[in-house]
């Protein structure tokens, strides 16, 4: 095993200069670092991580804590993404700890990990519009990155998507087909992604002097169940106006919208139009869709190496602003969408 002396040697620098370099102290110049840097991994030197925290203060692990321990199992892509984090997080020096918030106490895990400093930064997911985790960590002065930004002007790290234009787009898209009967499945109305697509949504119906009925809007899970539900409820119903057009929050609600269609009859791109947003996971092809499904995309896996380089860069002391990036949304036109049928 290669010690920290070993590295010295090798490099021909003396060990406080090659521990200094490693952890990141600004005296050291950036073409020593490098020279560094590139040794230990070529050797595959392995700090001490207790002395490193002895020295340094910092544990050299970062933390992502789980909203339950049932999220890894609902949602088996955020392994891959989990996976993809660590191996960008270990290219700078830092491990990856994996926590899960306890039931009726979300705010526990947070805690200890503040208190002992078992980590030196953690990476949230989802935030909501009033996000404990956000006001805790602030008060704390703890750094931490966000996937997913909160409504309003923040002052922390995010990396997100640009969620308004979105919906945005889809609205626009659906109105010059000719719809005027358009209708909204959202997310959880508790995550700020949700407000952020509602705003767009009745915004950009509103410069059309359109008011949809408020049972078109509706927040539920983002399930397959919850769109197959929902799009039962606003298409069979004969003694009341249907949407001729339904945007989606994900490609598994508008899987279930095309299950409740296939069983009233409608045929998807004829008599109803349907737009989902895409975040291009494995097990769920939308070009596969019979008709193929028009998406909003933006793969969630690109957030993965931008997270990791956000909280490296805070640790090393970068300004919180400078670390605010919002990447656009593609959209894919295909044969969910066609003219709004004749009333």
């Amino acid at each position: 095993m290669v010690t920290l002396k070993d590295l010295a040697e090798h490099l021909g620098l003396s060990q406080a200069t090659v521990s200094r370099a490693l952890n990141g102290y600004p005296e050291v110049n950036e073409k020593t670092r490098r020279r560094v840097l590139e040794a230990s991994k070529q050797l595959n030197y392995l700090p001490n991580l207790g002395a490193r925290k002895l020295a340094t203060g910092k544990s050299g692990m970062v933390g992502i804590v789980l909203r339950s321990c049932d999220e890894l199992v609902n949602a088996p892509e955020y392994v891959q993404m989990i996976a993809e984090i660590s191996r960008h997080l270990g290219d700078a020096g830092y491990d990856l700890l994996i926590n899960s918030a306890r039931e009726g106490n979300a705010l526990d895990s947070f805690k200890r990990f503040v208190a002992g400093r078992a980590v030196d930064g953690l990476i949230l997911n989802s935030p909501e519009l009033e996000d404990e985790r956000v006001a805790f960590l602030q008060e704390q002065g703890f750094p931490f990155v966000m996937h997913g930004r909160s409504a309003g002007q923040v002052d922390y790290p995010y990396y997100d998507i640009d969620n308004y234009d979105a919906i945005n787009q889809a609205t626009e898209l659906l109105l010059a087909l000719g719809h005027r009967r358009i209708a909204l499945l959202n997310g959880p109305a508790r995550l700020a992604f949700t407000a952020e697509r509602a705003r767009a949504f009745h915004d950009r119906l509103q410069q059309q002097g359109l008011t949809p009925p408020d049972a078109w809007s509706v927040n539920t899970d983002t399930s397959d169940e919850a769109g197959y539900l929902q799009a039962l409820s606003w298409l069979g119903e004969p003694a009341q106006p249907a949407p001729s057009a339904i945007i989606c929050a994900s490609a598994t609600q508008a899987l279930g919208v095309y299950r409740a269609a296939g069983e009233l009859g409608i045929a998807i791109g004829r008599e109803l139009s349907v737009i989902a947003h895409d975040d291009v996971v494995s097990f769920l092809r939308t070009d596969h869709f019979d008709p193929p499904l028009t998406v909003t995309r933006s793969p969630f896996m690109d957030a993965c190496q931008p997270l990791a380089e956000m909280i490296v860069a805070l640790l090393d002391g970068a300004a919180p602003q400078s670390l605010q990036t919002v990447v656009p949304v593609e959209l894919i036109v295909r044969r969910s969408c066609g003219p709004s049928p004749r009333a």
